[in-house]
């Protein structure tokens, strides 16, 4: 049984360990956030106050093992001090009828407390060390009042509270049945909440109505109220004085405090303070940004917008440039379609059209009669073979040389400057944004324009791809060589049974010059015709793939953009917004996991 016992304790340890790690790791992401360098001001903003706001957090977890600091929290006339009086069974604070208000924090605390742990401002407060079992474990506060008419300087009893609460673990929250619904006092305990646990008491049992369950309808938006004591404070501390035993309300606030606020309770205390101080603060901080979000929607939306009607405008101009380049197209689809046809009269006929020049230029050559003749035959050929090497490659540099934007720089400054307004409007720098973007013209960065025509070169190679696969299909090949094949079918058949039969067998004679002449014209035509249709064919389909070819463009994403700078600090932005309802997340998981007993108000998890 003792080693089950021990087991389970090791458990318990292992598990508290385990969750401080989760929140050791959890204060350091916060320190790191955000993780980018940026020039959105709110997130900058944010940053600094999660900065200030960490050091304290930081400081409650290292207390885990330190007392606790009790605060006794309420407006003027609660009877703060009366019920710190009657809590610990002795008349140690003075109490309202002896003095107006508080002006100082009274600290009651154990001789054996060494406060130097706690850091606690103990020049401004009045300190008091009675030797008491129930301060033992905890430290007691009798704080000025919040509903102080003061001003809050620097030493007004308002800004000596303000001062205070950030070191206080437990809030014991007075009011009476006319106090409850202080906006003043209400206000105060919502910036002091986070961070603390919560005890709530109405005093003045002995003459005020129970409002108990109306302070909790209350409050029950903004806190979780477990426990709430009704407490006639003076009653109970002349029946200690006199030694009678404590019953009702005031007993059981009693042993509440000693068995809540215990040394074992310690750590898990301090431990959902700190989580709730970071969860109040990360809240605090998202809805901070969140407010910017439409606004950003709105700045993204119009850089995008921005880079779409430039992508548009770049994508005709790249149409026109392609149509005006229909001769280099046309050479470049057939040599597709040469390679894919095969070996048929009409490929020949394409392959003979195709190197018709060269063909040309080597007949010039056979009937060259001297050296300057062939000398000039030749350079003739060369410059052709020359001229037509050069269109290749001027087909396949088309598009590298289109780099004229069909747009003027004070069209491209204009839409800078609304841009401006828009990153203004969603708390950018716009002098710092901006800076480093002045040095190089927009639209002409190099991320875009060579993305954009990186695209276009691969949409064109897959377009005289699709252009020879269409060209050269079974039924197409099928229909242009058997209608090719018709006429000159029908001039070999003729010219063959001319001259096998009908000279041979019927002795007439063979066809002569009147005919050959004629049948050589009309073939020509012949093949002019089909290499004429064929081309057509080739200029539509040419034309519907461009088209297709310019509207893909248009719609297609592209990852970089005209305004880099800006779009890149939009989505730094994003990713901080991010990052930061991970961590609110993560933060409100680890509240909800917590093994504290729920006994002790808080602030409630939204």
């Amino acid at each position: 049984m003792q080693k089950l016992t021990v087991s389970r304790m090791k458990q318990a340890d292992l598990k508290q360990l385990e969750m401080l790690s989760q929140i050791d790791r959890l204060i350091d992401r916060c320190e790191s956030w955000p993780d980018a360098e940026h020039v959105w001001e709110p997130a900058h903003r944010m940053q600094v106050f999660l900065q200030r706001v960490l050091p304290r957090v930081r400081t409650m977890r290292e207390r885990l093992e330190s007392p606790l600091v009790v605060a006794m929290f309420g407006g003027t006339g609660t009877g703060k001090s009366s019920l710190v009086n009657a809590i610990l069974g002795k008349e140690i604070a003075r109490p309202g009828r002896e003095r107006p208000t508080t002006k100082r924090p009274l600290i009651l605390v154990h001789p054996e407390i060494n406060l130097d742990l706690l850091q606690l401002p103990l020049e401004q407060c009045d300190l008091v060390r009675p030797s008491l079992p129930i301060l033992e474990d905890i430290i007691i506060v009798d704080c000025p009042d919040p509903d102080t008419s003061e001003e809050a300087d620097s030493a007004s009893n308002l800004e000596r509270l303000r001062q205070f609460l950030p070191h206080c673990d437990v809030l014991i929250y007075t009011s009476t049945q006319q106090k409850y619904r202080s906006a003043g006092v209400q206000s105060e305990l919502h910036d002091a909440a986070p961070g603390c646990r919560l005890v709530f008491v109405q005093t003045h049992a002995d003459r005020d109505v129970d409002i108990r369950e109306d302070w909790k309808t209350h409050l029950g938006e903004t806190y979780n109220i477990p426990e709430m004591f009704f407490i006639d404070s003076l009653n109970g501390l002349q029946k200690q004085l006199r030694g009678d035993p404590v019953e009702g309300e005031l007993a059981r606030l009693q042993n509440f405090l000693l068995q809540q606020l215990s040394s074992g309770n310690r750590s898990h205390i301090r431990q959902d303070n700190v989580l709730d101080l970071l969860y109040a603060t990360l809240s605090r901080i998202r809805t901070t940004l969140y407010q910017f979000a439409p606004a950003l929607d709105i700045l993204e939306s119009e850089l995008e917008n921005n880079s779409r009607q430039i992508q548009q405008q770049m994508s005709e101009q790249l149409q026109q440039e392609l149509l005006s380049a229909r001769q280099l197209w046309e050479r470049r689809i057939l040599e597709s379609v040469v390679q894919q046809w095969g070996s048929t009269p009409f490929s020949w006929l394409l392959r003979l059209n195709h190197s018709l020049g060269a063909l040309l230029g080597s007949f010039g050559l056979m009937r060259a009669r001297t050296t300057a003749h062939l000398a000039l035959i030749g350079l003739t050929q060369g410059a052709r073979l020359w001229k037509q090497h050069q269109q290749e490659q001027d087909f396949s540099t088309l598009l590298s040389e289109i780099d004229n934007l069909p747009v003027r720089e004070a069209d491209l400054r204009d839409k800078q400057l609304i841009l401006q307004g828009y990153a203004r409007t969603a708390g950018f720098e716009t002098e710092q944004l901006f800076s480093n973007a002045q040095k190089q013209l927009p639209g002409k960065e190099p991320g875009f324009q060579e993305e954009f025509y990186h695209d276009a070169r691969l949409e064109v190679d897959r377009a005289v791809e699709h252009l020879g696969n269409q060209n050269s299909g079974a039924v197409t090949r099928f229909m242009y060589d058997t209608l090719f094949l018709i006429y000159p079918g029908f001039l070999l058949y003729r010219i063959g049974r001319n001259f096998f039969w009908d000279s041979f067998i019927m002795s007439q004679e063979i066809l002569s010059a009147d005919f050959y002449l004629p049948a050589g014209v009309f073939l020509l035509l012949w093949c002019g015709l089909f290499s004429m249709f064929f081309t057509r064919r080739l200029r539509r389909g040419l034309k519907r793939e461009v088209k297709k070819l310019v509207e893909r463009m248009i719609s297609r994403k592209l990852n970089n953009d005209l305004f880099p700078a800006m779009q890149q600090q939009c989505q730094i932005a994003r990713t901080a917004m991010q990052k930061l309802t991970e961590l609110e997340e993560d933060c409100n998981a680890l509240r909800q996991q917590s093994t504290t007993s729920q006994t002790l108000g808080s602030t409630a998890i939204r």
